[in-house]
């Protein structure tokens, strides 16, 4: 079942066209920052984990707008309504004759969360690879587009997870493409259940999904205080106090719509399909 699902993911159009969108908004932006550093004194030149699209003290505008509208829309549009795709075709009536109903919607459930990670995981691994083809990878300073150094350094002891920052940057760079291509997965997924419930299209399935990440983002920049509850302050490398990089909130708020996820999956596996 996994291996049918995944050939489907790879050979559906919207997979195609999100990667070449996700690819052509990287290469852009990329394009964009190299322009301004045409010229630089060597050391002035950041290094290529600080050109990183979600290091928020080079490129935050560009890694904001992924982090707060891209990743749902990139997350739910390759695969979460194929669900939807297979009612609407009938062809969910051949497979749960051939194939357990409980393994056919899990199975196609993983494959979503797939297809979420894959998509802003490479785009962010693509992005840091561009980096490295343009910058040193550490710069004889750390500073950033002419920024004093005792600025750069005070991002530095500041920014969340500064251990792991301090151990290597590249690995706390990696621990970001992870987190947001987990956080991304677990979109897909909710986006993949709010697919079982009635009088659902595969259009209203993405912006239902997109419009609850919003929500919650918007919700949260107006009640945070001394921490975010702000889903996409997470997934960005901000210069944040250490009493704001708590990430118990995020968390308990991805394992609980995980858990959700998969209880309607679950319910909608004891329901008749024919």
């Amino acid at each position: 079942m996994l291996k049918y699902e995944l050939k489907r993911l790879f050979s559906r159009k919207e997979f195609f066209i999100v990667m070449v969108i996700a690819f052509f908004y990287i290469s852009v932006d990329f394009i964009y920052h190299s322009v301004m550093l045409i010229n630089s004194p060597f050391f002035e030149l950041p290094s290529a984990y600080q050109m990183w699209l979600l290091y928020n003290k080079v490129r935050g505008y560009w890694g904001q707008l992924f982090a707060y509208f891209l990743i749902p829309l990139f997350a739910t549009i390759p695969y979460s309504d194929s669900y939807l795709e297979d009612k609407r075709a009938g062809v969910i009536n051949y497979i749960i004759t051939r194939c357990n109903k409980r393994v056919y919607l899990f199975g196609k459930g993983i494959i979503v969360f797939f297809s979420g990670f894959i998509v802003v995981f490479a785009t962010l691994l693509f992005d840091q690879l561009l980096c490295f083809c343009l910058l040193p990878v550490y710069s004889p300073s750390e500073n950033v587009f002419n920024q004093p150094t005792y600025n750069a350094y005070q991002f530095l002891s500041t920014v969340q997870l500064p251990k792991l920052h301090s151990i290597n940057p590249y690995l706390h760079n990696l621990f970001y493409m992870l987190l947001n291509g987990v956080c991304a997965g677990i979109i897909a997924l909710v986006s993949y259940s709010i697919s079982f419930f009635r009088k659902m299209n595969r259009y209203l399935v993405v912006i239902l999904a997109f419009l609850f990440y919003l929500l919650e983002n918007i919700i949260g920049k107006l009640i945070s205080s001394s921490t975010t509850f702000s889903i996409a302050d997470y997934l960005i490398i901000l210069p944040f106090s250490s009493e704001i990089t708590n990430y118990q909130y995020f968390l308990i708020f991805m394992t609980m719509l995980f858990f959700i996820s998969l209880i309607i999956i679950n319910f909608k596996c004891s329901k008749d399909e024919v």
